[in-house]
């Protein structure tokens, strides 16, 4: 049978709520005229004393007449009274008890959801509602924070006001009182949790970071400014650091204990480790963290050359696959004079905090594919609940692991053109047992570790993913038109363009070799139809020359019209995509492919493309260029890191050099000598500017012609 709904819970909260204050009127109002009428048998009892004392009986009787009618009345006013203080009580339990479980749904069913959801977009599941889902559940924070507010308020109000009235054996005030006492508590726990728990990250950081790179994340407080918040924490930080996995775990497990949150050791250090909680005009009280930096990470050692004992192996394993979490926390966090009134003793100073997910941190570009796969992994198939006694997930099924591909293929890559059945189907025969229906769970030492082949010496990960770097590096143009077929063996692939009526070539992915297209085509010798497969070119050998470069001029390819699945004349096709303008066709100088939209940022983002020299047109096979440009390779970012740079010291302009000491030193705003600078090249309207810019166009015009026309037969 299903329960009532969060609208059904509302609405019932809400009532709760106005019959509260509507009762909170009611016992003020009887207390005061019970007090009233206590005041009045006092004076009337004093009177009746002095009536006695001059022996005015008649008088006196008829004093005590009255006070009796009065005590009647003041007696069921009493009673009414309690009857009111019976209800509010229960009214109070009623909506603490309403208010839980709203709560207990919001955070344990929608939040835990909408968790779930952000962190299955990070490997490329759609998550278009992420926003408005977001904003909705804050809606409901801020619904439980008021009303939780109100209820305690009303529960404080209740226990001042009978702490004030008149103490009557029965000791029904005392113990009205306990009993708010116990709500009250009740209720500031509950708001404590509220507050704590709606402190979340709304933006992750990419699962894999760098040393010596920036990171983007956010974090959000959902009660939003409900309870006057913003104005509490003027003065307050959002801090971050970065602490081991299983820390996070640990304090997930204790998450009511009360260890200070600074105490927490860090593993490494962060630059601009602090922001501050801002409001916007959507209502979002969130701290952006835009220009932190991860600058150092202590990763663990692996035990010394010789261990053998099983300690020492699971060092040497929890070594080369280590996660971390980043920790944000507001300290101390101030929720005003909270609790007060009620007298309860508790803290009015707290630490809210909150872990990212689970993270990876790399040194250098070579770690990258380890640690994709590590944190791909966990992203697609664990849980977002950290549970120190939780085993983590070592084997799925190839369906599961197909989708996951799916996902992370379209957002790492960001193709428009998704992996097809057919591709699936090719990948499965990679990791699964041929010819055998009862097929065995695959583990992620398959999957990740294992070699692909025995022949091979990587596993289907390092293959997958350094095709995924192939893409997106060299071939997206290719991938999204379908002029790539791609994932196809090479026997396939013969069989194929033999059928075809036409000579035909096509782009195959290679899997003797990572990170690698293959050029196969047909040819027809005497007759008879010959498959040939040229060497495969990986994103070094296209970076000297582009895969349209080499398409149309190579040789072998001179006679053949077609591109297989394609109705294109193909070397008349890539001679087309290299003589028109580069910027008209979205390519580099180079003649590769590029996006001409902005593409967001995508989850997992590999090391920059590499520099791409200027592409040598009158190609020959085996001739290679040597690229003379240095560039600052990830060797020295280690250095940088190693050395201990993580912030600067020392003197500013010591930094600077003594090119800089000397533009200080020879500067003089008044010297009149400054003032007749040319400064023309500041306006790039200046008429000398136009007329070179001119020139030099029509030079990069002549010389441009002049090689695409090597390209045409003469």
């Amino acid at each position: 049978m299903m329960g009532p709904s969060t609208q059904e819970l509302q609405a019932a909260l809400t009532d709760t709520s106005k019959a509260c204050h509507h009762l909170w009127e009611e016992n003020k109002d009887l207390q005061g005229r019970f007090v009233n009428e206590l005041g009045e048998l006092q004076r009337l009892q004093v009177a009746i004393q002095q009536l006695e004392q001059n022996q005015r009986a008649e008088q006196a009787f008829a004093a005590k007449q009255s006070m009796a009618e009065m005590q009647k009345r003041a007696t069921t006013l009493y009673e009414l009274l309690g009857q009111k203080r019976s209800e509010i009580v229960q009214k109070l339990h009623d909506g603490t008890n309403i208010a839980t479980g709203l709560q207990t749904q919001l955070i344990t069913d929608k939040l835990f959801n909408w968790k779930n959801a952000q962190k299955l977009a990070q490997i490329g599941v759609p998550f278009d509602e992420r926003d408005s889902f977001l904003d909705e559940i804050q809606m409901e924070f801020e619904f439980l924070a008021e009303h939780n507010w109100q209820l305690n308020m009303f529960a404080c109000w209740m226990c001042d006001l009978l702490r004030r009235a008149p103490q009557l054996n029965d000791g029904l005030a005392q113990s009205t009182i306990g009993k708010l006492t116990v709500i009250s508590e009740q209720m500031n726990k509950l708001l404590f949790m509220l507050v704590s728990q709606s402190f979340i990250v709304s933006v992750q950081p990419e699962p894999v970071l760098k040393t010596q790179h920036k990171f983007v994340t956010e974090v959000r407080l959902l009660i939003g400014d409900k309870l006057g918040i913003r104005q509490q924490l003027s003065n307050t930080n959002v801090s971050v650091k970065i602490i081991a996995e299983d820390e996070a775990k640990q304090m997930s497990a204790d998450y009511d204990s009360h260890k200070e949150i600074r105490n927490n050791k860090t593993v490494g250090t962060i630059s601009n480790d602090f922001e501050k909680l801002t409001m916007d005009e959507r209502g979002h009280l969130a701290a952006k963290f835009n220009n932190s930096k991860l600058t150092r990470i202590a990763h663990r050692k692996p035990p010394p050359k010789g261990a053998s004992d099983m300690k020492c192996a699971a060092n040497m394993q929890a070594a080369t696959d280590q996660k971390y979490a980043l920790l944000f926390y507001i300290t101390p966090f101030q929720m005003g004079n909270l609790s007060k009134a009620s007298g309860v003793r508790m803290e009015e100073q707290f630490d809210v905090w909150t872990l990212s997910l689970p993270i990876m941190v790399t040194v250098h570009g070579s770690q990258d594919c380890d640690a994709q796969v590590a944190i791909l992994w966990h992203r697609a198939f664990a849980s977002i609940s950290r549970n120190p006694n939780a085993t983590d997930v070592t084997a799925v099924t190839w369906d599961n692991l197909a989708l996951m591909l799916r996902n992370k293929f379209q957002l790492f890559t960001g193709a428009r053109r998704p992996l097809s059945e057919s591709d699936l189907a090719y990948l499965s025969e990679k990791m699964l047992m041929p010819n055998v229906a009862d097929q065995k769970p695959i583990t992620f030492h398959r999957f990740a570790k294992q070699a692909m082949r025995d022949e091979l010496a990587f596993s289907f990960w390092e293959w997958f993913f350094s095709i995924m770097q192939l893409i997106k590096q060299k071939l997206l143009k290719y991938w999204d038109e379908g002029w790539c077929i791609g994932f196809i063996s090479k026997h396939d692939a013969s069989q194929s363009m033999m059928m075809s009526p036409h000579s035909s070539f096509l782009l195959r992915f290679s899997d003797t070799q990572t990170g690698a297209v293959s050029i196969g085509f047909v040819c027809d010798e005497e007759g008879q139809k010959v498959p040939f497969h040229l060497a495969p070119l990986t994103i070094k050998d296209l970076d000297q020359l582009s895969l349209a470069s080499r398409i149309a001029s190579c040789p072998q390819l001179r006679d053949i019209r077609y591109s297989h699945h394609s109705q294109l004349s193909a070397v008349s096709f890539f001679l087309f995509q290299i003589h028109v303008s580069p910027h008209r066709q979205g390519r580099d100088t180079n003649g590769n492919f590029r996006r001409m939209s902005n593409a967001p940022s995508m989850f997992g983002a590999d090391s920059p493309s590499p520099l791409s020299i200027q592409s040598k047109l009158d190609w020959s096979p085996g001739e290679v260029h040597q690229n003379s440009m240095m560039e600052m390779a990830d060797d020295l970012g280690q250095i940088l890191t190693v050395s201990g740079m993580d912030s600067m010291s020392g003197d500013v302009e010591t930094l600077l050099g003594p090119a800089f000491k000397n533009q200080i030193t020879n500067f003089h705003p008044h010297d009149n000598s400054h003032q007749q600078h040319n400064l023309h090249f500041v306006d790039m309207s200046h008429p000398a500017i136009m007329l070179q810019q001119q020139q030099q166009q029509q030079q990069h015009h002549h010389t441009h012609n002049h090689n695409h026309n090597q390209f045409y037969p003469s």
